[in-house]
């Protein structure tokens, strides 16, 4: 008796392992917090007892180096993620020669899945860029801008406007194209307008949503979250029964540990854990749902060197104004989060998430 007890439990605990490695999910929110080192993670836990990174059980590490160096930039590292490819720093979802790479946003529009990146910067910076362009230079925003507006996202949601419109409207654009009309002809519902975001939302059209000819105002300074903005990304995606991906950037986490800017850094934090937040609230709702956190680096070489238990003020130093090779967390929660558990180069986290939507892909 005690044998067929002993090989019924082994039955069951092998179905149960088979089926957890079969689980697919329907949709897929990669959260980036660019910059974000474990430490910055760590302040947002000291400073929030309800910090939604408590909620992960499944935790990885990532070695972000690129093609070219052991310290990556954010387009070599959002590429990685992006294509399941290491590349130069500099290039964005291109190879070591320049030539396109095939990114999980154009597969999974092959599949009929919708798109969406929701970012606080620029939607052509080098993060969001590698997601929905290619080129050999993060620096030409114009060009991205381009290949974005001859595409088919589902939501665009972030700054970066002066790179859509032609320099006699107060852009960037050397062609004198402008591609707000452009995108508008193609059906979009654009807006330059936080205000008008719910509404749009609401509707089956495709949302283009250009906040300000820059980045987007810091955390401190905005009445609307990134959670506010992922929220409406996700209401208007998830009208797709096939599924969806959607990447969403806390683009300043960066700017402020390059600047030393701990105050800042903090509020990105914070402001970066509202997205999280609203990504876990509706993945246990959905249940069909992957969340994977991670960054394309660190930045600043943060480290916390004291803490007030009372007030949770925390003294933060750092050792450099740039990108260190530090591994970076990896957070996974939902269908698949198996798959980022333990230490992995960046760029296998975009093959299993290329994996995690269709398995007959190979790198």
């Amino acid at each position: 008796m005690m044998k067929l007890r002993f090989v019924v439990f082994l039955l069951i605990a092998a179905f149960n392992f088979l089926n957890a490695q079969n689980l697919k999910p329907k949709n897929i929110i990669l959260l980036i917090g660019d910059g974000m080192g474990i430490n910055y993670v760590g302040a947002n836990l000291l400073q929030d007892a309800n910090s939604p990174f408590k909620e992960f059980k499944t935790i990885g590490l990532s070695v972000t180096c690129s093609a070219d160096n052991l310290i990556t930039d954010s387009a070599a590292g959002a590429t990685a993620i992006a294509t399941g490819y290491l590349t130069n720093n500099k290039y964005i979802s291109v190879d070591t020669l320049g030539n396109s790479l095939y990114t999980i946003f154009e597969h999974a529009e092959k599949l009929g899945l919708s798109t969406g990146i929701v970012v606080t910067g620029t939607v052509t910076h080098a993060t969001p860029g590698a997601f929905v362009g290619h080129s050999i230079s993060r620096y030409d925003q114009t060009l991205i801008a381009s290949q974005m507006a001859d595409q088919s996202f589902d939501v665009v949601i972030g700054g970066g406007l002066k790179y859509f419109l032609p320099k006699s409207m107060g852009g960037e654009r050397d062609d004198s194209l402008n591609l707000v009309e452009k995108l508008i002809s193609n059906g979009y519902n654009f807006s330059k307008n936080y205000s008008e975001l719910s509404v749009l939302s609401d509707s089956l059209n495709q949302i283009y949503a250009l906040f300000e000819l820059d980045g987007l105002p810091e955390a401190g300074n905005r009445k609307y979250t990134l959670g506010d903005l992922t929220k409406t990304a996700i209401n208007r995606l998830k009208q797709n029964e096939n599924g969806f991906v959607l990447m969403i950037e806390g683009s300043q986490i960066d700017w402020a540990g390059h600047d030393h800017k701990s105050k800042e850094l903090l509020q990105e934090m914070s402001d970066f854990s509202t997205a999280v937040s609203e990504a876990l609230n509706f993945a246990k709702t959905d249940g069909n749902t992957l969340i994977v956190i991670t960054s394309d680096h660190e930045t600043g070489g943060m480290s916390i060197i004291a803490a007030d238990k009372e007030t949770k003020n925390l003294e933060i130093a750092y050792t450099t104004t740039h990108h260190t090779p530090s591994p970076v967390g990896i957070f996974a929660f939902g269908p698949g989060e198996e798959q980022f558990r333990g230490i992995m180069n960046i760029n296998q986290i975009g093959q299993k998430l290329f994996y995690l939507l269709d398995s007959s892909i190979k790198f």
